[in-house]
């Protein structure tokens, strides 16, 4: 099978969280891997996150398989108990990721989907991430 590869990022739109999150001075980069041997890079904070960068690679309804760099995400709140659930949408592919998150560590899984031109779409099984300070 022919893989493809295309580097782009989510330009995600959402609400940005004020206070805290609006600061990325304070934000703490963590980094680690996906179930698919991937890297991935997230900055953390005391109650909210956001993706750095990450690769995935994804399934498509061609046969073909499609490797997808992912960044320029929006930051995600983080509930009193650690978890998180969050989507975020870009002009033609989406990521869907929910987990857990405390002070030496970030963990969870995520979904890509991404359509692209003829009609093709591509996604990934829940991948599961697990990230430590560095």
């Amino acid at each position: 099978m022919l893989a493809r590869f295309i580097a782009g990022g989510v330009l995600a739109w959402g609400l940005l969280a004020g206070g805290a999150l609006a600061d990325p001075a304070k934000a703490e980069l963590f980094q680690g891997k996906t179930a698919q041997g991937f890297k991935i890079k997230l900055l953390g904070k005391e109650k909210a996150f956001k993706i750095h960068v990450f690769d995935a690679e994804l399934k498509c309804s061609d046969g073909d398989w499609l490797l997808l760099e992912e960044g320029g995400f929006l930051w995600t709140r983080v509930a009193r108990n650690g978890s998180f659930k969050d989507a975020q949408f870009g002009r033609t592919d989406s990521v869907y990721f929910r987990g857990r998150m405390t002070e030496r560590r970030i963990r969870g899984r995520l979904r890509v989907t991404d359509k692209l031109k003829g009609g093709v779409r591509c996604r990934s099984k829940w991948i599961r991430f697990n990230a430590t300070p560095r």
